[in-house]
């Protein structure tokens, strides 16, 4: 929206003789005149919006195997933004003072109302038992607000004389550090598939405050932010939730409490170093964050907080002949892992019974049957229950309890089946049963840069990219203090800017790279958890963007090529034994991406446009072919013939071509 005085009432003749006279337009001079006419009214408008419906189609985007003919996806779907924007001031001012936008999303998968909305997770509770968490969908087509947010000048609302402009905003807006790869906007994602690229992916933005403004005017500008990414402190039911039963020393008091809140401080300076026009301009910005995270999980909601910094610096120079930017950052601080007791009520169909279990006391030894749980002899001495309840209350925090697993904790009588009659039984804690405390230290760091060079006029651009982000494994397979030095990024979504990926790093969903599977029966998981954000990847492109001016109508045509390797490398995975290789390290070489960006505007506001991705895998994922990613997969496995079955059939993950195709319009008015 221009500030331009006068323009409501420019915008309502527009609108009149567009209903009243629709083959008419406004002569030059009324318009002269609007336009230089004082302002009527404080308050001035403009509205607008961007309907896009468009189609997707993928093969083998999810395990790259043409073993799995169920690895295919296509659907149709719409997104539909309205905006309204309102500026104050003109009238009474001279200029705006304050300024209002809210924007309005509807966005759905055509005939899959599960696409639209979901509920928040939440868990039942069956007696003792709390069941696994769900949720639900919302299959009405609804509006939602994806931004909203008041910005007014601070010099006029608290009566100062400033020579230089100072802003504040609060609402639900947009704000990134460099080109977002520290820190993006993509607090809300909407929950596109795996490959497919989008640049409507973020459904909302973060709450948040922000002071801006100008500390040399026109030479260097500060912003100062906020956001709250997760408040439980804001309710009784969020600080009086037992979450904590599970953490050392933390049985009889199992609330959350207050004062748990996700919130993110950051800050950068824009420096215009120079903007001429025989030099061209050059800006510099640096930058930092601090996230502090009360309630991480590893295992339990709850059982890991953690402290992030991150410090960063980037840089954008634009001239006649080329371009250039880049952006670099490194993580510090930590992630404290709480000691933890994983003994907890379970469900088991036993002899045909419906009957609760503790998780991980057994009876006879460490690996024997789960005893019963059985409500109320947690107040009986001489019963197993009352056994477990004493010991859990005499947990310390700073205790090394890990030495306990295993071994015996008492005789108790217990039963098999509630209807069975007790008998004395030796109880023994599970060889994981318990967890204790350990901190990783954050050494993470990126790196990316580019360069593009105008060889036909303003037509025709050539640009190159490289770009490193550390990588590691995942730090709690091990109970033990060590340094993570994977990069963290946060609400990160960065898929290039001169040269763009549509597949490896665009859109919601990334490509899945495994790391290494879980060792010890301390590890929170059993499978390899799978990197897909700018994290343990090296990576290379080159791309071509021919855009001529003087056609009729506005075209543009964009070819990439990028190449990935792995950062930190993986081992390679053993059909045989169904775990990684020790001894061999699989080759780091990721694979190849060509893709193609097309658009082209039938109407000055109506964008016909056309993405398409290959993806051919390296030698990576020939080395790791057949690795579990969840419990289907190991079924497949096991499923086999180890006598003599064909490795080229296993249909997890593999080595085989994927690709993608996106085609749409978009319509702006």
């Amino acid at each position: 929206m221009k500030k331009i005085p006068g323009i409501q009432r420019v915008l309502r003749q527009v609108f009149m003789c567009s209903c009243f006279f629709a083959a008419s337009q406004l002569r030059a001079d009324a318009i002269k005149d609007a336009l230089l006419a004082p302002p009527t009214s404080d308050l001035l408008w403009n509205y607008a919006g961007t309907f896009r419906p468009e189609m997707f189609y993928g093969k083998n985007i999810s395990l790259l195997n043409n073993c799995n003919p169920e690895d295919r996806i296509w659907y149709m779907k719409h997104t539909l933004d309205l905006v309204l924007a309102l500026a104050y001031g003109a009238k009474s001012y001279g200029k705006t003072v304050a300024d209002l936008k809210i924007t309005w999303r509807n966005k759905a998968i055509w005939g899959d109302p599960y696409s639209i909305a979901a509920t928040t997770l939440d868990t039942t509770k069956v007696l003792d038992y709390v069941m696994p968490p769900h949720n639900h969908a919302i299959p009405r087509l609804f509006n939602w607000m994806r931004e909203i947010w008041l910005r007014f000048d601070l010099a006029q609302a608290l009566g100062l004389s400033c020579a230089n402009q100072h802003t504040f905003m609060a609402g639900i807006f947009p704000f990134q550090l460099g080109r977002g790869i520290a820190l993006g906007d993509a607090y809300a994602v909407g929950p596109d598939p795996l490959g497919f690229y989008t640049d409507f992916i973020v459904d909302q933005y973060a709450p948040g405050l922000k002071f801006s403004g100008d500390i040399v005017a026109k030479k260097l500008a500060y912003d100062l932010y906020v956001a709250i990414l997760n408040n439980r402190s804001d309710d009784l039911r969020w600080t009086g939730e037992r979450i904590r039963a599970q953490e050392i020393g933390r049985m009889d008091k199992p609330e959350r409490g207050f004062g748990v809140v996700n919130y993110i401080v950051a800050g950068h300076l824009n420096w215009q170093v120079f903007d001429t026009k025989k030099m061209g301009k050059l800006s510099l910005e640096p930058y930092w964050l601090f996230n502090s995270d009360p309630e991480q999980r590893v295992i339990f909601l709850s059982d890991a907080q953690s402290k992030l910094a991150t410090l960063g610096f980037a840089g954008e120079y634009v001239g006649d002949l080329f371009e250039c930017g880049f952006d670099t950052a490194a993580n510090i601080g930590h992630q404290r892992v709480k000691g933890i007791d994983r003994n907890t009520i379970q469900a088991e169909n036993r002899n045909g019974c419906f009957v609760f279990v503790n998780s991980h006391v057994r009876a006879g030894a460490a690996n024997g049957p789960k005893i019963l749980f059985v409500t109320g002899d947690d107040s009986k001495p001489g019963t197993a229950q009352y056994l477990i309840t004493q010991q859990r209350l005499s947990e310390h925090i700073g205790e090394n309890l890990e030495m306990e697993n295993g071994k015996c904790i008492g005789m108790a009588k217990t039963a098999v089946c509630c209807c069975d009659t007790p008998t004395d039984v030796t109880l023994f804690n599970a060889s994981n049963r318990y967890r204790d405390g350990y901190i990783n230290k954050y050494e993470g760091w990126m790196f990316v840069a580019d360069l593009a060079v105008w060889l036909y006029k303003k037509d025709l651009r050539f640009a190159t990219m490289a770009g490193i982000a550390s990588g590691d494994d995942d730090p709690n397979f091990e109970t033990k203090d060590g340094n993570y030095k994977g990069f963290i990024g946060l609400q990160e979504i960065y898929s290039g800017k001169r040269v763009r990926s549509a597949f490896v790093l665009g859109g919601a969903g990334k490509l899945r790279r495994p790391m290494a599977l879980p060792i010890g029966n301390q590890a929170p998981r059993q499978f390899a958890i799978n990197v897909s954000r700018f994290s343990d990847l090296v990576f290379g492109g080159i791309g071509l963007n021919w855009k001529p001016t003087d056609w009729e109508k506005t075209f543009a045509f964009n070819p990439n090529v990028l190449v990935y390797w792995e950062e930190k490398p993986t081992k390679c995975f053993n059909l045989a034994t169904k775990k990684d290789d020790p001894l061999k390290l699989a080759n780091t070489y990721l694979g190849l991406e060509a893709n193609l960006f097309v658009d082209y505007f039938i109407l000055r506001d109506l964008r016909f446009f056309l993405v398409t991705s290959f993806f051919f895998p390296g030698r990576h994922f020939s080395d790791i072919r057949g690795k579990p990613i969840d419990d289907i997969q190991l079924r497949r496995l096991d499923r086999l013939d180890r006598s003599g079955f064909n490795q080229s059939r296993i249909p997890n993950i593999g080595d085989n071509i994927a690709y993608t195709f996106n085609v749409g319009c978009e319509f702006k008015f």
